[in-house]
């Protein structure tokens, strides 16, 4: 299973939380996906799955144009719910909602953020959707088309990583992720490969 993080958006750059809501790809953004596509135009994939968000959507469009696969749109692997936090940076978090600032940013798993998710809700929706995903295309080459708060997750869940410990690993737009997986064990191949990047910064996922 390879996974990508989407292109860089305008709320990355602005380090706001985009969460349920989408913004733009900058135009380093666009370029970061076309470099991403050349290189996994490279591999072999038998299904191409995408969070159903626009970011995400975008992205895996524009690497599916080296593959002519149907994308098969999965809300399930939506970034989390920010609730009333989407759109604010942390500053305005922390001006607005100072209790919500403060259990976010201890990492409080079963806090859950007003009209948002846990992130215990969150990790549940995740890894449960990708053992799906593994099940119903059992022996397939997939990619997947997601977030950052969906690859910590999925890290988290693989070397059992608490989810109330600070990320350790960087989570950067249009990198390329890689396990195998047999018998429901999974192996980390490849983690944050930017190469393609080289000429081009990538922006890490807000931690």
């Amino acid at each position: 299973m390879t996974m990508i993080r989407h292109g860089e958006t305008e709320w990355n750059v602005a380090m706001r939380l985009q969460g349920n809501q989408d913004s733009k790809l900058t135009q380093r953004g666009i370029k970061q996906i076309e470099l991403v596509a050349e290189v996994l135009s490279k591999r072999t994939f038998d299904v191409l799955i995408s969070s159903d968000q626009g970011r995400a959507v975008s992205t895996a469009e524009t690497i599916n144009k080296y593959h002519n696969l149907n994308i098969l749109l999965n809300e399930k692997l939506r970034e989390r719910n920010f609730g009333i936090m989407e759109g604010l940076t942390r500053e305005e978090i922390a001006e607005k909602f100072p209790e919500v600032h403060t259990s976010y940013m201890k990492r409080k798993s079963v806090y859950q953020v007003p009209d948002g998710e846990s992130l215990i809700q969150l990790y549940l929706r995740v890894t449960e959707e990708l053992k799906n995903i593994i099940k119903i295309h059992k022996g397939s080459k997939i990619l997947i088309v997601t977030h950052g708060g969906v690859l910590d997750c999925t890290m988290r869940m693989v070397f059992s990583y608490s989810l109330d410990l600070q990320r350790n690993f960087s989570i950067s737009n249009s990198a390329i992720n890689t396990f195998s997986i047999t018998n429901g064990k999974w192996k980390l191949e490849e983690w944050g490969n930017i190469d393609h990047l080289s000429s081009i910064n990538s922006l890490d996922e807000i931690n």
